[in-house]
């Protein structure tokens, strides 16, 4: 996985841009997933329209040999967020999956943990999450959000807790069983195997095993493949959402206008923070698969679909960086 970091430190008052440089200064931080460094102008792309992020390195600093802490979502985000190896917070081992996948499944970021959010909420910011979260939800229920962005820091989130899996798109694919293919296909072959020899053992009168009792085997191994094919076939509907601070706002969250809808929520909240200095996480869902594109963005690059979400991409930064720098006393 490549991660985008760009920081941005924007003098900003409570006025306009006239007022004093010791007041505290307003944080935008964005960050998008799978995005490669030779897709964007400024490290030397060519065929790739990505004129505002290229502006901002041109005023900024570009990093050539920066890495990240991990090589997947979840740990690689709790090290931006903590400053921490992701090993120490629990985030990652080398005994399981790297990333959260189900809604319902627990764990995620230790509410111990301090962040740099949690570090200027203490300091009088206003702190919101626009995007993607993937740090965990749930503790014991479904419904108890102990690992929410609301309990590391941040004021106001709207997002993805998870991800934006292939499986989150209609016909994108599906991610978990071509991932799980060969481990399946051993699990299945090992039992039929073992089924198999059970009944010649059986029919050699080397086991002696009730008929009744083999036929519930068999039925108990056919339902449960049944249940893991019905669980990955409703995958979208049960673990793709949309969420408003603890509220569910869409599920399935669909990916039309998806990007438009984050940089709308993204604009809202610098406008709603004109009176107190804030931190804005633009945590972008693309250029992760599945991807997607607004259809005024469709078609238009010259690299198919990703190349028509990195634009997109682009578009939303130059948006939010409008917002940002116009002084707060001619925001609506």
């Amino acid at each position: 996985m490549k991660i985008l970091l760009a920081f941005f430190l924007l003098h900003l008052t409570r006025g306009n841009l006239g007022q004093s440089a010791n007041m505290q200064p307003n944080y935008v931080l964005i960050m998008a997933d799978d995005l490669g460094i030779g897709d964007l102008g400024c490290y030397g792309n060519t065929t790739l329209r990505t004129p505002h992020i290229d502006s901002l390195a041109k005023d900024g600093v570009t990093l050539t040999q920066h890495i990240a802490a991990a090589a997947l979502c979840t740990p690689s985000r709790a090290a931006v967020l903590t400053g921490r190896y992701p090993i120490r917070s629990g985030m990652t081992s080398f005994r399981r999956i790297g990333v959260y996948i189900f809604a319902a499944g627990s764990g995620g970021l230790p509410t111990n943990e301090t962040t740099f959010v949690k570090l200027l909420k203490e300091q009088g910011y206003s702190t919101g999450l626009i995007g993607k979260w993937h740090l965990g939800l749930n503790c014991e229920s479904s419904e108890d959000h102990c690992h929410h962005p609301l309990w590391h820091g941040f004021d106001y989130f709207y997002g993805l807790p998870l991800t934006n899996l292939r499986n989150c798109k209609p016909n994108g694919g599906n991610i978990i069983i071509v991932g799980a293919r060969s481990t399946v296909r051993t699990a299945v072959q090992v039992v039929i195997v073992a089924l198999i020899t059970l009944l010649l053992l059986c029919l050699l009168g080397l086991v002696t095993m009730p008929w009744k009792a083999l036929g519930f085997l068999f039925l108990a191994v056919v339902l449960l493949l049944a249940a893991l094919l019905l669980f990955f076939s409703q995958f979208r509907n049960l673990n793709c959402i949309l969420m408003r601070n603890r509220r569910i706002i869409q599920q399935p969250f669909t990916c039309e206008n998806l990007t438009q809808r984050m940089t709308s929520e993204a604009t809202s909240f610098i406008g709603r923070n004109s009176d107190r200095p804030f931190l804005l996480f633009m945590s972008f869902i693309p250029v992760h698969t599945a991807l997607y594109a607004s259809p005024e963005f469709l078609g238009k690059s010259r690299h198919g679909l990703y190349g028509d979400s990195v634009e997109e991409m682009d578009w939303s930064v130059d948006i939010q960086g409008t917002i940002a720098l116009v002084p707060f006393s001619t925001l609506p």
